[in-house]
């Protein structure tokens, strides 16, 4: 027998929890569904960390919905009662003619930005953290800091079923059997009939519509903290002294880390991971990933570092880095999400309200051309 629904979210980490925390704002029936228990540690939304800001060295276009993003974190976290943003300022890192501080200096100049330029002697003096080389320089970002991912998915989820959706855990999605009224949703818990579909399942996109060809890419990312054991211990790696970054230390190579939350300071390669099934996704990292990560570590920043431990997310990648939010090109009752290719958490509390309006036919104010299913 087919329970039914007005519209599904199928894949509840940062866009579909958001999705489902926006939609339950609305009077449709809805319902919440994933394959594991979010938050956790199988997809592209764990460990303990993601950056936010506004002077984005990707492209322009994306400062607007970040501005928006910022407010509807704001607007989470008071209606939650629960801190998931933590100011730090942010630093992009490299030489004057890298992409990360051209692109930034852009993007801050055309949208109005504030930030400040810092030399290689600047960036040291109010940062001693980091090893600048002398021809590195900062663009330095006041209103960038740290969003909590774990904590934001569980404020999404938690107001959500506190509104009245259904949120269903531990069922994955067998087979989804479009069609322009009702969709056909069939998982290994049961069957659903549902009018639209919000599809934010990340890598397994692909997969559950093996009918549309999708540019996606899955790729395996290591996350790795470290402790100081320098002789003079000080406070240079705490929020309060040390931003959010990221370095571009050769063409196209970057990493980017974190202030010492308490754990250590979080590190890690910006993209560069290995192609991945992500029903193969394990927690497990090599002693040689670990041992790449600190010798960069241990090149650019002031610190002795002792290795503390690892995480294993994946990025769902476009060809051109953007993301995907589109309609299905024939089922206009799908939405596909894939806000991603490993820079898309900071926007989760916008792209959520988006395909929420999306799915009730209300306008969302912004161009999403640039992130339509391309025809294939």
């Amino acid at each position: 027998m087919y329970q039914s629904f007005d519209i599904m979210v199928a894949g509840l980490g940062a866009n579909g929890s958001s999705a489902l925390y926006h939609l339950s704002k609305t009077s449709k029936k809805i319902i919440g569904i994933d394959r594991f228990h979010p938050p956790h540690t199988h997809g592209s939304s764990h460990g303990e960390s993601r950056i936010i800001r506004q002077a984005y060295y990707e492209d322009p276009k994306y400062v607007p919905m970040l501005i928006t993003a910022y407010q509807l974190w704001t607007e989470i976290e008071r209606i939650s009662g629960k801190t998931l943003f933590k100011r730090t300022g942010g630093l992009m890192i490299g030489n004057k003619d890298t992409a990360v501080v051209k692109g930034s200096l852009l993007s801050a100049e055309t949208h109005g930005i504030p930030y400040e330029y810092l030399d290689a002697a600047t960036l040291k003096e109010r940062f001693p953290a980091f090893r600048p080389s002398p021809d590195t320089v900062g663009v330095l970002e006041k209103e960038a800091g740290i969003l909590f991912p774990e904590d934001c998915i569980s404020a999404f989820l938690a107001t959500a079923a506190a509104a009245g959706a259904d949120i269903r855990y531990n069922e994955k999605i067998l087979e989804i059997r479009p069609a322009t009224d009702k969709i056909e949703v069939t998982t290994t818990r049961g069957k659903y009939t549902v009018g639209q579909l919000i599809l934010a399942v990340g890598a397994w996109t692909s997969r559950l519509l093996p009918g549309l060809t999708l540019p996606l890419t899955v790729a395996r990312q290591t996350l790795h903290w470290f402790r100081d054991n320098s002789p003079t211990q000080n406070t240079r790696f705490l929020p309060a002294n040390m931003p959010v970054y990221i370095w571009e230390y050769a063409q196209d190579r970057m990493f980017y880390g974190f202030p010492d939350l308490g754990t250590g300071i979080k590190i890690a390669i910006h993209h560069e991971g290995r192609p991945i099934d992500p029903d193969q996704l394990t927690q497990d990292v090599s002693p040689g990933e670990i041992e790449e990560i600190k010798d960069i570590t241990t090149k650019y920043l002031d610190i002795d570092p002792v290795y503390n431990r690892s995480a294993v997310c994946m990025y769902t990648n476009t060809p051109k880095g953007d993301f995907i939010i589109d309609f299905h090109p024939e089922y206009k009752n799908i939405i596909v999400a894939s806000p991603c290719s490993g820079h898309g958490f900071k926007f989760s509390s916008l792209t959520g309200k988006i395909l929420s309006d999306m799915a009730m036919g209300m306008d969302h104010g912004f161009d999403l051309s640039s992130f339509s299913i391309p025809y294939a």
